[in-house]
């Protein structure tokens, strides 16, 4: 929050929302809003004037995912960015996606296609975390399983994610189990 002036947080999830707001607490710069984007007033979140909008695993959940991108481009200033963090590879959909309500995974090529209906420019597009998609091809295709596991994710956070993550920097990988896009809204 020391970069910013505004965060306003947007966390339908009633859960998430508790404990983001016990996390961060009464920071004078954030103000947390615990409904879906589509509840918001769309004309008092543009008059705030934004200059970035992230989400992170998101899209993925909305059913016009390129509607909500134009409505995201509405409420950023001109040159502003739309920032996501999305689930890749549709041949990655198991039931866990399902079980989390998730409509779609994403390629570079849907991605860029949504981006550009929606008007925004797309300065920024890559996947990330190659080793995570082994394990989730895993668990969507084998074990098919319908919940997150907590031992899959202390080591891959323990044994992988130091290493691995920031090896991307240097080599972005080809394939991985998430895609992180920045759109920029024309100027």
């Amino acid at each position: 929050l020391e970069v910013a002036d505004v965060v306003v947080g947007i966390e339908p999830n009633r859960n998430c929302a508790t404990r983001l707001q016990e996390t961060i607490g009464t920071h004078p710069r954030f103000t947390l809003r615990a409904c879906h984007f589509e509840e918001c007033d769309a004309a008092e979140l543009a008059r705030q004037r934004f200059d970035s909008v992230l989400l992170v695993n998101v899209l993925e959940h909305i059913a016009d995912d390129v509607g909500a991108l134009k409505a995201f481009d509405q409420i950023v200033v001109p040159g502003g960015r739309v920032i996501v963090f999305v689930p890749a590879l549709q041949m990655a959909y198991g039931p866990l996606d399902a079980e989390l309500g998730h409509h779609r995974r994403y390629s570079k090529r849907t991605l860029r296609s949504a981006f550009a209906h929606a008007g925004l420019e797309l300065i920024r597009l890559r996947y990330t975390n190659p080793i995570g998609l082994a394990g989730w091809m895993y668990n969507a295709h084998v074990s098919k399983s319908t919940r997150h596991s907590l031992t899959q994710v202390k080591l891959f956070e323990s044994l992988v994610a130091p290493w691995a993550l920031p090896l991307e920097r240097l080599l972005p990988p080809p394939i991985g189990l998430s895609l992180i896009a920045v759109g920029r809204k024309e100027i």
